[in-house]
């Protein structure tokens, strides 16, 4: 295994011993860990800076598309973010990636091609864990009781009120459906992107990009197991650090086999789902925020949407 002080900050060797000795009463709380929270507002409006230079924003997802290349081209002096894995894809080079897991987003900083940036989104209140990252606390606003079983709730102004009221502070809390693409979609916006573009997204063919390759299915499973399982078993959720039995356990384990698999699951009958009513709520917030929203490449899913093909 690689060494984790490479990757972790000071916080997240600390929580990844707290892990491993199922400590439940480990301290992540603002009093404990104050510079490392400051850190993380800092990390934050350091991408609220960029996205003031760069206001059009390029999401890529982790499918395979044709004519990357002039994708590539045409988003020369954009923002290019990404979903987990995407950092491995030698065919465009990705700025910041975003995901809800732990594994993925250590693995990155052990690959050949470094992101500048990591979004990490976590269910419990902590500060950064891995190098490189800021925490966005966040969860899927469809499960809030508020408004489960509700018609036409959450609304777009639903959305809104809540980031007015949580998205604040040393640990702001962000409401995105459970998708890590709408993640990434909402940190954009509520920094202040002024277009979010969207490619390599196509549930209707679910294939990653390096489906076939086995070089590069190797070099991630090689940045796979040299992250820290301590910190994968925790995976964002404090609750799981007292827990005997973890229904995580062997989460880089998990992680490797579906790679290996090369298949991905984002083309599920529960995702698709997911997929049309996290891109109905985004379409609906982003006219609200006065942001435009568009599509490059083939996907034969993205044309069912009301995102419109702008290639």
């Amino acid at each position: 295994m690689s060494n984790n002080l490479e990757t972790l900050t000071k916080f997240g060797q600390a929580l990844a011993k707290a892990s491993q000795k199922r400590e439940k009463d480990f301290k992540t709380n603002i009093a404990h860990w104050n510079d490392a929270y400051r850190f993380n507002a800092l990390k934050m409006k350091q991408l609220q800076a960029t996205l003031q230079k760069k206001p059009n924003v390029l999401i890529a997802g982790a499918g395979k598309q044709i004519g990357l290349d002039q994708i590539v081209a045409q988003t020369k002096s954009w923002l290019r973010t990404g979903v987990h894995w995407t950092n491995f894809n030698p065919e465009i080079p990705i700025d910041v990636i975003t995901s809800t897991h732990t594994a993925p987003l250590e693995a990155a900083l052990h690959a050949q091609r470094i992101p500048l940036l990591l979004i990490h989104g976590v269910y419990s209140k902590v500060p950064p864990c891995i190098k490189r990252s800021f925490t966005i606390r966040w969860s899927d606003p469809y499960m809030l009781k508020a408004w489960k079983g509700q018609a036409g709730r959450p609304s777009a102004e639903d959305i809104d009120n809540l980031i007015n009221t949580r998205a604040v502070g040393l640990a702001p809390y962000l409401p995105s459906v459970r998708n890590t693409i709408f993640l990434n979609s909402m940190v954009m916006i509520w920094l202040g992107a002024k277009q979010l573009v969207f490619t390599a997204v196509d549930p209707h063919n679910p294939d990653y990009f390096f489906s076939g390759n086995s070089d590069l299915i190797l070099e991630i499973v090689r940045c796979l197991n040299s992250t820290n399982p301590w910190l994968a078993e925790w995976d964002g959720r404090n609750e799981r650090l007292g827990e005997m039995k973890r229904s995580t356990a062997h989460r880089v384990q998990d992680f490797t086999k579906n790679i290996l698999m090369q298949k991905s699951a984002v083309g599920g009958k529960d995702y698709l789902m997911e997929f049309d009513r996290g891109f109905k709520l985004l379409c609906q917030f982003a006219k609200r925020s006065n942001v435009s929203l568009g599509y490059v490449g083939q996907s034969s899913y993205m044309s069912t949407t009301e995102i419109p093909r702008i290639d």
